[in-house]
């Protein structure tokens, strides 16, 4: 997931990280997701603020078909494409109060092009589509005014805490969404 790590992930301050990190966190709940996290830690760096269970990050098994790989690479490609638009739309939407722009609308898109391609051979036409889906659906959600105000609420925990379990994550947003 290198790709990801590169586009959106450099922090201006501490606020700006734990509102990025709220927003995956929240992105992790939107998709229904969450059992693949262990929990936050702010002090970590980038994606890694989101610590994932041991063996998201596992690219195959020996005993999975091929195509059983693929899929298990393209489910979690499709995870950390919607948690680098929901870092990126949190921070820009709800920290700086903007909205987004083409400049970053494109960034993102590049970044899942490069890395479908790298991680799973896809064509910026296999894509796009899905990413036009995350952005949506997305923008959508981080333009609910209650859920950003409860997203605002939890980077401001998050920065309180330093560390949360999932399921303090998951308790927070099942009383949100």
């Amino acid at each position: 997931m290198h790709s990801f790590k590169q586009h959106g992930m450099k922090y201006r301050s501490e606020n700006d990280k734990a509102y990025g990190v709220a927003g995956m966190a929240l992105g992790l709940a939107v998709f229904d997701v969450s059992a693949l996290s262990q929990g936050i830690d702010l002090d970590a760096t980038g994606f890694e603020c989101l610590q994932f269970v041991p063996d998201f990050f596992i690219a195959g098994n020996p005993l999975m078909s091929a195509k059983d790989s693929w899929k298990h690479t393209y489910s979690h490609f499709q995870v950390m494409m919607g948690l680098s638009i929901a870092n990126a739309m949190c921070r820009k939407m709800l920290l700086d109060h903007g909205s987004i722009d083409r400049k970053l609308r494109t960034l993102l898109l590049e970044a899942a092009c490069n890395e479908g391609m790298v991680s799973c051979q896809l064509e910026k036409e296999e894509v796009e589509p899905l990413f036009d889906k995350y952005f949506s659906h997305l923008m959508g959600v981080f333009s609910n005014r209650d859920i950003a105000q409860a997203v605002a609420r939890f980077a401001h925990i998050i920065q309180q805490e330093r560390t949360l379990s999932r399921q303090d994550m998951e308790d927070y947003f099942s009383s949100v969404l």
